[in-house]
């Protein structure tokens, strides 16, 4: 009985109006009519996700407007309610909605950059590792064992690749940008490397060897396999000037042998 009346409360506040609601039985009493009521809850649940999803994807706003991503956002609510009491986890399933609404539209570029921007989410709340690369230990492995190498990043590493430019689209959308040129959407595809130093996350754009052996160590590949890949995709790719720097900054965390 009490899963009835919440499913059917549930679909009152999801629904554009309160009307033929079988929740609108189960309220009695009070200033305010049973309608009046759904629509106050209604328009708290609206705003709500409304503005969780304008801060988490400010840079889609833009490119938008604010009114049609307004539309949008109500459109993705009624189509992928969220199902979790953590507002945060609004946005999960908006890239993949946008995906839907405008992969084969000349607006193609919207989903890679609302994935972009919920990268960068995920990257700001995920769990900090403490641990210390193990440089020593690693320094001990003979030659033959490289190939078997696991890196295991740090949990707030994500990568992005796209046909787009993503990480120039992202950058001229800032607050604090100063670029007024038009971007290009035509000059190639960035793969954004998304990473977390203390409580500061950053997007950078790396190139297409990179990112093929980041997405091979991702895969949980051995650095033997990623590095053929790269090496196919990028015959240039220097594993020393990548590794190096990724270790340093903590994108990777820890290593273990296959």
């Amino acid at each position: 009985m009490l899963g009835a009346q919440q499913k059917s409360l549930l679909d009152a506040l999801l629904a554009e109006h309160a009307g033929g609601s079988t929740a609108r039985s189960d309220i009695h009493g009070g200033v305010f009519s049973p309608d009046e009521r759904l629509n106050i809850y209604r328009n708290n649940l609206r705003e709500n996700f409304l503005k969780v999803l304008e801060l988490e994807f400010p840079v889609v706003q833009r490119l938008v407007g604010a009114d049609y991503f307004r539309q949008t956002a109500r459109q993705f609510l009624l189509h992928a309610p969220s199902r979790s009491g953590d507002l945060f986890h609004c946005g999960r399933g908006f890239p993949e909605y946008l995906r839907q609404q405008f992969a084969a539209s000349d607006y193609g570029y919207l989903p890679d950059v609302a994935a972009l921007e919920w990268a960068y989410q995920e990257a700001m709340i995920a769990a900090d590792d403490q641990q210390a690369f193990d440089l020593a230990a690693l320094a001990t492995l003979d030659q033959d064992s490289y190939d078997r190498l696991r890196l295991h990043p740090h949990p707030a590493l994500r990568l992005v690749r796209s046909p787009y430019p993503i990480v120039a689209i992202w950058a001229a959308n800032q607050p604090d940008s100063a670029s007024d040129a038009t971007l290009d959407l035509g000059r190639g595809g960035e793969n954004a490397l998304i990473t977390r130093a203390l409580r500061s996350s950053r997007i950078d754009a790396i190139a297409t060897g990179a990112a093929v052996f980041l997405q091979g160590l991702l895969d949980h590949r051995p650095l033997g396999l990623a590095l053929e890949a790269a090496l196919d995709t990028d015959p240039g790719f220097e594993l020393e000037a990548a590794l190096g720097p990724w270790i340093q900054g903590r994108v990777f965390v820890s290593w273990s042998l296959a």
